[in-house]
């Protein structure tokens, strides 16, 4: 009779029977149960805010406001974000209840969001609530960073940075599901309520993440041996790379920003429905979760400024193509272009900038920075987009749109070397 060997079980199956924490190559560990509340905090933090711009656009547009009206409230927006983004990185290296903060964060967004449809529809009104709500959400990047930064260390951010991302996306995906039969039962304005309800639940994940599980120490950005003071913003402006991968993500935001609003008012002239405005987003986090699983991989496979690359090249094509239909279902279809160029940034930026102060520190300033240059393109975008397209039309806000995505993919192209370790020149 045959006799069967025994093994010993492998180390990820003992770890599954007996529960115990995975070991980072940092020499930190991470339980299961931070793990789960960092992918469950990236999931309802994206159900804030996934939906509320293409529905804010037609929103304003059922108010009977203007397309330079509405880019200029979107603007107002974006200068929320703009003017918090950069301290908001600093604060975040500096902090230590970054749990805490990111609770009272995703509440102030949700509050401020849920108020829209019980104030008056006017700008003296819609204006303050929106920038507010933009302050918060500047607060948003850092700290996800940070707090999974500070759960894994350098060596598995990629990874976790895709699996976060990917579980954002799933988190907008839901959130358009959820719209498409909200709006499909009651008013555009339900969808600004149901933001309100999920801020408390995003709230209340953050604190699912376990303390202890936390080291403090690296999650602005510092190795293990690293004992500096995280860098200062002078410091950090220092290193061309920064100003490259500044200018070229300013520029792809500036021309990214304005689009899926105005592509949801857009939408509504063409006499399209509520349900296919929502389908703008539906599509587009469809595609971002594998997307971002992928880029997470192939970042350390590929290098980081190629996979980027990718994201790069695919927003001009995305904006062009739009201005050659008139068809809403093929607008939305469309946006499977956006699924692959979002879902590639919001993985990659972040491991570039850990790349960028893996030894001086000053990952969440860096971050921030990076996010203040995305929201000067949120600020200057919508406010310039709505002009554009009551004077050229909606195929030439197209046109220039796609032209800025041109030319910051070609920056980028250019000029940013590879930063990943033992890859960079």
């Amino acid at each position: 009779m045959a006799t069967t060997r025994l093994h010993p079980p492998s180390p990820i199956c003992r770890n599954l029977v007996t529960r115990q924490p995975s070991k980072t190559k940092e020499g930190g560990s991470v339980s299961r149960r931070s793990v789960v509340g960092l992918n469950t905090a990236n999931f309802f933090l994206a159900e804030i805010t996934g939906v509320v711009m293409p529905f804010l656009g037609a929103f304003l547009k059922e108010q009977k406001w203007g397309e330079t009206a509405i880019g200029v409230t979107l603007a107002v927006a974006g200068l929320g974000v703009f003017l918090v983004q950069t301290p908001a990185g600093c604060i975040v290296d500096r902090v230590k209840s970054r749990r805490a903060l990111l609770a009272g964060a995703s509440l102030v967004l949700g509050v401020c969001y849920a108020l829209l449809p019980l104030v008056p529809a006017t700008p003296v009104c819609i204006d303050p609530l929106l920038f507010t709500a933009g302050g918060a959400q500047a607060f948003f990047v850092p700290l996800l960073g940070a707090l999974a930064l500070a759960l894994v260390g350098h060596e598995r951010l990629h990874r976790t940075m895709g699996s976060n991302q990917s579980w954002n996306h799933a988190g907008n995906l839901v959130s358009a599901l959820l719209a498409i039969a909200i709006v499909g039962r009651f008013a555009v304005t339900s969808i600004f309520f149901a933001v309100g309800i999920v801020s408390l639940v995003a709230a209340a994940s953050v604190f699912v993440i376990r303390q202890e599980d936390l080291r403090e120490e690296a999650a602005s950005g510092k190795s293990a041996a690293g004992e500096k003071k995280p860098m200062e913003i002078r410091q950090l402006l220092r290193d061309w790379r920064v100003w490259v991968l500044i200018v070229s993500t300013a520029l792809f935001h500036l021309a990214n920003a304005p689009v899926m609003p105005f592509l949801g008012a857009y939408i509504k002239k063409l006499d399209g429905s509520d349900v296919q405005v929502a389908m703008v987003v539906l599509v587009a986090q469809a595609v971002m979760i594998p997307v971002a699983i992928a880029a997470g991989v192939l970042s350390e496979r590929w290098g980081r400024k190629w996979v980027f690359a990718i994201g790069f090249i695919a927003l001009p094509m995305r904006i062009f193509l739009y201005s050659l239909t008139q068809d809403p279902w093929m607008l939305v279809a469309l946006q499977a272009l956006d699924g692959i160029g979002a879902g590639i940034y919001g993985v990659v930026v972040v491991v570039m900038c850990a790349d960028l102060t893996r030894e001086s520190g000053g990952f969440n300033t860096l971050s921030g920075m990076i996010a203040t240059a995305l929201a000067v393109g949120g600020v200057v975008g919508p406010l310039g987009a709505g002009r554009l397209a009551e004077t050229l039309g909606y195929n030439g806000f197209f046109y220039v749109f796609a032209g800025i995505a041109t030319v910051a993919a070609a920056i980028f192209v250019v000029f940013m070397p590879e930063t990943a370790p033992g890859r960079a020149k």
